[in-house]
């Protein structure tokens, strides 16, 4: 025991609903101490300081923390659920261990549930991460479908503490997109970006792909509710021709993923007159029959399903031809030249031939390449932020076929 606050805090501990309900944590630094080696004696200090800051900014006070040893840091969280709390804590630790050692190891997540709270000390077991997290993800989920659209127009799901430690929050803008032929708007689009906080760092698609599980749950949840929410906002309630949205392969296939991902498709279709269009992401290396199956859950709610691509495929996609796609889409890579530009969009149509003949071409420069795009064979297209402002017709075309 540190201190004999400490110990008297204990003491009343040892009668409180939370040790029952488990809502009593403790954080160990050891990794920590252990990956500074002789710094921590000089060190600790400011470890113990960057830790409280990151607990501060949650616990409030609605509850507490409190340093028992030299490592050791008890959190009470008595207005939140048993497991929103774990996650909290393996969270905070996450972030402690990226910012003074550079990464957050699996092996270095110590956090322990509090059984037993007695004369001599605290009794705890350690928290097994992954069946923590899965378990909070799915809470967090079920809360939201039970509150309904209301739910979906709040950010439960962002900003989040990745896997590794790096605190991370999901952006999204509505992106209008063209059918390049007649240049008639056929809706919007969710495009989303993954930041690193502080400085909104932007993450890449490899980044991204590399992230857990749960990390990309949490980022898919967060767009649609983001992008929800600003259709609503800056619609004032006007209905669209279509809209696309995107959703992750490992979202998609799993049934708690489709549980709420078929609640966020239902509020979106409130706002289009045509028809969704589910954009299915990091489909790359996803087996063809997998990939079936997944499409099979979302279909019966969207217009057409069809795929994003991190990037064009050295050969065309010949194994996904038989799955049903009816469309493949590809973001403009930045600082392509003129000629690289047009050997990028041949690429994308070559690849995209067995599936589908339509094209989808986003983040274009200008209104000139979307001309030149729509000339060598693709279909839709959506224009980088500055050229936003150019004046399309507003014809609803959302055929994709």
């Amino acid at each position: 025991m540190t201190s004999a606050d400490a110990r008297q805090t204990l003491e009343h501990l040892q009668s409180s609903p939370m040790l029952s309900e488990g809502k009593l944590c403790l954080i160990g630094l050891d990794a920590v101490r252990g990956g500074m080696a002789d710094r921590w004696r000089s060190r600790r200090e400011v470890v113990h300081q960057h830790l409280e800051r990151v607990l501060q900014r949650q616990v409030g006070a609605h509850g507490f923390y409190l340093r028992i040893s030299e490592t050791d840091y008890l959190v009470a969280q008595p207005n939140v659920s048993r497991l929103a709390g774990q996650a909290f804590c393996l969270n905070a630790l996450r972030e402690v261990l990226h910012y003074f050692l550079g990464e957050a190891l699996p092996v270095n997540i110590m956090v322990h549930e509090v059984t037993e709270v007695g004369d001599r000390g605290v009794t705890a077991r350690k928290l097994d991460v992954a069946q923590v997290e899965e378990a909070e993800i799915a809470e967090r989920a079920s809360l939201a479908v039970a509150d309904g659209v209301k739910a979906m127009s709040q950010d439960r799901w962002t900003p989040f503490v990745a896997g590794d430690g790096r605190r991370l929050r999901a952006s999204c803008h509505l992106e209008p997109v063209f059918a390049l032929k007649t240049f008639s708007r056929i809706g919007y689009r969710m495009a989303r970006r993954v930041l690193q906080m502080p400085g909104d760092v932007p993450l890449s698609p490899a980044e991204v792909n590399r992230l857990t599980r749960a990390d990309i749950e949490r980022i898919d949840f967060a767009t649609l509710s983001r992008g929800l929410n600003r259709l609503q906002e800056d619609g004032a309630g006007a209905t669209q021709p279509s809209l696309i949205l995107p959703v992750s392969y490992v979202t998609l296939s799993n049934h708690r993923g489709r549980a709420l991902l078929a609640d966020f498709f239902r509020a979106a279709q409130k706002s289009v007159q045509q028809g969704l269009i589910c954009e299915v992401c990091d489909i790359e290396g996803v087996p063809p029959g997998a990939l079936l199956t997944a499409l099979s859950m979302i279909r019966p709610l969207c217009l057409f399903v069809i795929a994003r691509l991190s990037g064009v495929p050295p050969k065309p996609l010949e194994a996904l031809k038989d799955i049903g796609l009816q469309g493949v889409s590809v973001e403009r890579p930045a600082g392509l030249s003129a000629g690289d530009f047009a050997a990028f969009v041949k690429a994308a149509l070559t690849a995209a031939r067995p599936v589908t003949r339509t094209v989808m071409v986003y983040h274009l420069a200008h209104s000139r390449e979307a001309a030149i795009a729509g000339l060598l064979g693709a279909t839709h297209g959506g224009l980088a932020p500055a050229e936003r402002a150019v004046r399309y017709g507003d014809d609803a075309n959302a055929s994709a076929a």
